[in-house]
């Protein structure tokens, strides 16, 4: 699937907005920039400092674009202005709308052309964004358009910069824009998913019915399934941060719940740059988000046929007398408060979900990152290579809530016997995790 180009962008005179990026999602976020895997264009282990990688080869690497975090590797055309002096201070750059430019009627074949050449070239972009920039305070723009690229940080060097940004200069003087220049910075583009709530926190001892919370949650073992192929799921094993410089966030599964073999075969498959088409996950296939709904249902009925047998008990105990014993009418009256109190609490959850997460794609949590072709007694330990690593969106996720690689076993005794022997099972089913 190749990049999105919001269609109504050639026609709108406004050319602030749209932007070609992520083939799925409908808007992107970028966010400062943060060290990748290297690939054939990265910096060496005895590449220069961080303050200097960049600006040793470009000087305003970090005040063409101030106070933006994210650096320029390369920028064709003049210099833009900086104060000078030993004390000086950065000039804050504005980005602005582009209103009435003539590319915009032929923009969606211009940006096709540039989204190809950066393919066929292997640059790892992120994001192509038609801007123009001024200086904070001031009403018109100093560059009234330029073509700004993101590509993953430390992914680009120097010199590929510099013959990217020329081969992109190229196909816009051929289309009639010879003075538009173009600009490589580093930033990662997050995916908004527009259509789905974040999974909910999870705290079991303070929250209402944990037990029914639990399945909407990142607690660990939580059920996933092809977003195409909801009949086909499985649960996902532990969270993984994929560097430590970097907030992305991975959950590692089995290849076979990720990649069903009745639809993919026993094949591996690796997302690499943008232009793949995504292979979207969600919490909760059919199955599990029927028997979820289902436990809810069931958790008001049992509690409600309770209630009436408690209360008959009540009536035949009759009117409070003085001094007779209480604690079998406390007792029951306390039930029937309990028993009220917790269908209240799984009516809120139950309308809480039927609201904002039927469908599948309110469910979408992620996107298959990769996964390995599964092999049996795999050397030297002989273990089963079945592993895939699931990329969650950052807005499905509240950091501030997210508890992590936890466990959640139940309220009692009998939940742990439950899990310990389905943990010992199950123990010889292993992931050979290497990458």
């Amino acid at each position: 699937m190749e990049p999105t180009i919001i269609k109504g962008f050639a026609a709108a005179p406004c050319l602030a907005t749209p932007c070609l990026a992520t083939p799925i999602s409908p808007t992107e976020t970028a966010v400062s920039p943060t060290p990748f895997l290297p690939g054939e264009l990265a910096l060496s282990d005895n590449a220069p400092t961080m303050e200097t990688r960049l600006t040793d080869n470009y000087a305003n690497a970090y005040s063409d674009f101030y106070p933006s975090r994210a650096p320029c590797i390369f920028k064709s055309g003049p210099d833009w202005k900086v104060r000078t002096g030993p004390q000086a201070q950065g000039i804050e750059r504005e980005a602005c709308p582009v209103h009435h430019h003539k590319i915009g009627p032929t923009w969606i074949a211009i940006g096709t052309t540039i989204y190809e050449l950066l393919n066929s070239t292997g640059v790892e972009w992120t994001s192509i964004h038609p801007l123009a920039y001024a200086n904070a305070g001031e009403v018109k723009p100093f560059c009234p358009l330029i073509i700004s690229i993101g590509v993953r940080p430390h992914s680009l060097l120097y010199k590929a910069a510099v013959a990217a940004a020329t081969a992109v200069k190229e196909i816009l003087a051929n289309a009639g824009f010879p003075d538009i220049e173009v600009a490589f910075i580093e930033s990662v583009v997050t995916p908004s998913i527009a259509t789905g709530p974040k999974l909910l926190s999870f705290n079991p001892l303070v929250d209402d019915v944990p037990n029914l919370r639990k399945p909407f949650t990142t607690a660990l073992g939580v059920s996933i399934a092809p977003h195409k192929h909801p009949d086909c799921e499985g649960t996902a094993a532990l969270y993984f941060r994929l560097s430590n410089n970097d907030d992305r966030i991975a959950m590692l599964t089995c290849a076979h719940v990720a990649r069903p073999l009745s639809v993919f075969g026993n094949t591996s498959m690796t997302r690499t740059n943008n232009s793949q088409a995504r292979e979207e996950i969600v919490v909760l296939g059919d199955s599990s988000f029927n028997e979820a709904i289902e436990a809810m249902t069931t958790t008001i009925g049992n509690n409600r046929h309770s209630i009436d047998v408690w209360n008959g008990v009540l009536a035949r105990l009759g009117p409070f007398i003085q001094g007779e014993v209480t604690e079998r009418r406390r007792q029951h009256q306390n039930w029937v408060e309990n028993a009220t109190r917790e269908i209240q609490e799984v009516n809120m959850l139950h309308s809480e979900v039927t609201e904002h997460r039927t469908t599948l794609d309110q469910r979408i949590i992620g996107f298959v990152l990769h996964s390995e072709k599964i092999e049996t007694v795999v050397e030297p330990h002989s273990y089963t290579r079945d592993w895939a690593l699931i990329e969650v969106y950052n807005e499905m996720i509240d950091t501030s809530t997210f508890v992590g690689n936890k466990v959640y076993i139940g309220t009692s005794f009998f939940h742990l016997v439950i899990f310990l022997s389905s943990v010992l099972a199950d123990y010889y089913f292993s992931f050979l995790c290497r990458w």
